[in-house]
């Protein structure tokens, strides 16, 4: 049985991609919020490494990008470690079935997921938070930031695959196979 050359390049290279994307997400790249619509290129992180990492080693990798991301959300600790959670095992699922090589296909699959995530996220606020009082537009806030990471989705994914294509290339030769 052959292991696939490309899972710890694409393993660094998410979790390098995931560190820069948070910290400049919330520092530098603030610009990139419309409202409260902002982009989200961590759950396209998680999409990609539910799709593309083995079982144990994506899971290490998406449990690492969701400390991060409560570490730097100032919210409800531990919930983007749970919803990122939920997104990489439906991702495990689905990669028994589907295919994720295609623009539209991870377009389709980050715009949905997206949708739940802030579902997930609703609900664990209302749950952990008593005076949260969700907004009345918030199922059209749901479907507005849904399409803006359906939309960036392709940004990101190629991103990660050139920082995994760089990696690869420097990645020592007696790792890159097992027989």
């Amino acid at each position: 049985m052959r292991r696939d050359a490309s899972r710890g390049p694409r393993a660094l290279a998410t979790l390098v991609l995931g560190f820069l994307l948070a910290v400049l997400g919330s520092t530098a790249f603030s610009w990139w919020a419309l409202g409260p619509l902002r982009l989200e290129p961590l759950i396209v992180l998680v999409v990609s490494a539910g799709y593309r990492l083995p079982l144990v080693l994506g899971f290490v990798v998406v449990m690492f990008l969701g400390y991060l991301a409560d570490l730097l959300s100032g919210g409800v600790m531990g919930l983007n470690l749970v919803i990122f959670s939920v997104i990489y095992v439906i991702c495990q699922l689905a990669r028994r079935k589907l295919d994720i090589a295609s623009w539209p296909f991870q377009m389709l699959s980050v715009g949905v997921l997206s949708v739940l995530a802030h579902l997930l996220t609703a609900g664990g606020v209302t749950l952990t938070v008593p005076s949260y009082v969700p907004p009345a537009n918030l199922p059209l806030l749901f479907l507005a930031q849904g399409l803006i990471s359906a939309l960036t989705a392709p940004l990101f994914f190629g991103l990660n695959e050139a920082l995994v294509g760089l990696l690869a290339r420097c990645w020592p030769s007696e790792y890159k196979a097992v027989p």
